[in-house]
């Protein structure tokens, strides 16, 4: 059995950060990150920032992988962030009417 190059060993224990910071917050429905644990809204600027440092760490375990747990490990964090984004996407298309509606009036009661 191999043991862990320095690097990941550090790719694990960042992983492990993410994971307790970021993803467990993760709604597995809509992939959608909360503000905070007592507000369930999602901002759209607040999650595209959070889950880059996902997509960043996919990114690290992709180019390091010299095991299948890090390849499966990458996958899986590539994953979330495609989760969230489909999420985020999904939102936004049910917003249309309401942009539509605002683009006609320029009411501050119809903007989102």
């Amino acid at each position: 059995m191999r043991s862990r190059s320095n690097s990941g060993v550090k790719l694990d224990g960042f992983a492990r950060l993410v994971h307790e910071t970021i993803l467990c917050h993760q709604n597995p429905v809509t992939g959608l990150l909360p503000c905070s644990v007592q507000l369930p809204d999602a901002w759209v600027r607040d999650n595209v920032y959070s889950i880059l440092a996902v997509w960043g760490l996919g990114m690290a375990y992709r180019k390091n992988a010299d095991r299948d747990e890090d390849k499966a490990k990458a996958y899986e964090l590539e994953q979330s962030v495609v989760k969230l984004m489909q999420g985020l996407l999904q939102c936004m298309m049910r917003q249309v009417a309401k942009v539509e509606k605002f683009k006609h009036t320029q009411s501050p009661k119809d903007c989102l």
